[in-house]
């Protein structure tokens, strides 16, 4: 009797080498996701001051080691939109509560900010997260309505009959819920860049760049007033006797 020796390979060992000969034959760069982070969502007034209490926590330790009072800082912002108005009021109140020193007209020093919205057209995801409303019976647990009524469009966990469950999809939203709740309501296509300058006229000293998710409705609060119309001509005419 012949034995015949027979070799198996591991099967991850197959999938890589399919892997890597399919790879071959890219001619482009595959497109990755960049690892989750966190980006807040500007909705009130006081996300603005919070903001401005950051900055002005940033620009006091820069100048910590001038001389007290020796040079006043200007603050200044690029126009005239509601939230540069409003972050203005709020970011001289917290400089001065950090004892910086502020002047009513230009100086040698001048802290800038200037916002800048950017809109994005790309779709976001077709099926994003969504909160689900939870009727909480404990730790853990909700209940089952809820989950058929918000999410039975999706196929996730087929075949589950249980009155009270909680599987891997609704134990992820409990999470969420628990950590993020849902006021946020998720990332948006618009974006606001607020950046401040710290600066003589020679050279930068310090700046700060800070970016927030914001409604879409929200947008017009920091893009510039329009100008107003202009006036519309008016015509005369001279009467000319017979």
């Amino acid at each position: 009797m012949v034995y015949m020796r027979t070799t198996t390979f591991p099967l991850a060992a197959i999938v890589a080498a399919a892997l890597l000969a399919g790879c071959g034959t890219l001619d482009k760069p595959r497109a990755d996701n960049y690892p989750a982070t966190g980006q807040k969502k500007a909705r009130a007034v006081h996300h603005w001051d919070v903001l401005a209490g950051d900055v002005a926590a940033r620009v006091a330790e820069k100048i910590a080691a001038w001389p007290e009072g020796e040079h006043p800082i200007h603050v200044t912002v690029a126009d005239g939109s509601s939230f540069n108005q409003g972050f203005l009021k709020l970011l001289r109140v917290q400089l001065l509560d950090r004892g910086v020193a502020l002047s009513t007209g230009p100086t040698a020093v001048e802290l800038e900010v200037q916002t800048q919205v950017v809109q994005h057209e790309a779709m976001l995801p077709s099926n994003p997260p969504i909160p689900l409303p939870l009727t909480m019976l404990g730790t853990g647990v909700g209940v089952w309505r809820d989950w058929k009524v918000h999410y039975s469009d999706r196929n996730l966990l087929p075949g589950v009959a249980t009155a009270l469950g909680v599987g891997a999809g609704l134990a992820l939203d409990l999470m969420q819920m628990h950590t993020q709740g849902a006021a946020a309501g998720g990332p948006t296509h618009t974006e606001v860049l607020i950046t401040t300058a710290l600066k003589t006229r020679e050279r930068y000293l310090a700046g700060s760049a800070d970016m927030y998710y914001i409604e879409r409705e929200d947008a017009v609060l920091y893009q510039a007033p329009l100008p107003p119309p202009p006036p519309i001509p008016v015509k005369t005419w001279k009467v000319v006797a017979p």
